[in-house]
């Protein structure tokens, strides 16, 4: 059996059609379909069933297509251990983040690295979007999510403490809220489109109060809604690590301080590997040990 002509019939399965898995390996449609008619010759057997509206697998096709997925899964994870062998403390890392929690952190986390691993390169990927750590594209993450997927491993550092903060300004106007309920009416900063932080969660011993709050600006960058608190704009609610400068600046100020609110699970993520390379390790040990010198993040 050709190797390559398995991988070419995997991968028209995978994608759906010839033309599909033509595009991802940018081949064309007619070399594939060779490869597929030769591994049939060679098995002796029809392994798809091709119409013009639909492509289908025989019971042989659906049996060799489960069999050739662990082959290249067992590929996939000997190329992975081999590059941990060989990369030890050298090739590239990549990490990604949210894009704030990014910016706060970057200068102190690669300095630390560096100086364990300084013939690694980083690779930064800032970004608010979830992304799929399954598809090898990065090497470690840094996320606040409350379930994690279970192909990844995930450190969990505790849980990240938010806080509500307005502009000196704003609260010379309006005065500063004596409690949850009083947000409700005034403007505030909201985050992202997704209607559920539109609500926001206060708890105090064992009282909670879900705010539903109202404004008309949002954005999708903590570093934006920063920004417009300093101005007087409205009310936001942020992680505490990324409002402590402001707050220590006299900038914003932070209210109801005796009620506990946002508190995001956090956990450092990489997929799910027999041998984890040293520098991702590494770089696992120099996160969670820039939280631990800053327990007041956390809860």
């Amino acid at each position: 059996m050709d190797i390559t002509h398995l991988a070419s019939f995997y991968e028209v399965v995978k994608r759906g059609s010839f033309s599909a898995a033509a595009d991802a390996l940018e081949v064309s449609k007619g070399m594939l379909s060779r490869h597929v008619s030769a591994l049939e010759a060679a098995l002796n057997a029809q392994l798809l069933q091709r119409t013009t509206r639909r492509l289908s697998m025989t019971e042989a096709g659906k049996t060799l297509y489960l069999q050739a997925g662990q082959i290249f899964a067992l590929a996939q994870q000997a190329e992975q251990e081999i590059q941990a062998l060989t990369e030890e403390d050298s090739g590239r890392l990549r990490f990604t983040c949210p894009v704030s929690t990014g910016d706060r952190m970057v200068s102190e986390l690669l300095g630390r690295f560096a100086a364990l691993c300084p013939g690694v390169e980083v690779e930064l990927n800032f970004t608010n979007a979830m992304i799929d750590m399954s598809q090898g594209e990065h090497d470690i993450a840094l996320r606040a999510m409350s379930q994690v997927p279970d192909n990844l491993v995930a450190l969990p550092l505790g849980r990240l403490k938010d806080v509500v903060v307005a502009s000196p300004a704003l609260l010379a106007r309006e005065g500063a809220p004596a409690s949850p309920y009083e947000l409700v009416g005034r403007t505030c900063l909201l985050q992202d489109h997704n209607p559920a932080w539109e609500q926001w969660l206060f708890r105090r011993g064992g009282e909670e109060a879900l705010i539903p709050v109202q404004g008309k600006v949002r954005a999708n960058h903590y570093s934006t809604l920063l920004q417009l608190a300093r101005a007087g704009m409205g009310f936001a609610k942020c992680p505490l690590m990324l409002v402590e400068a402001s707050l220590a600046r006299g900038e914003l100020v932070a209210v109801l301080d005796e009620w506990q609110t946002g508190l995001h699970p956090l956990h450092v993520l990489h997929a799910q590997q027999r041998r984890v390379p040293r520098k991702i390790r590494l770089f696992k040990q120099v996160l969670a040990q820039w939280f631990a010198e800053r327990p007041h993040y956390l809860l």
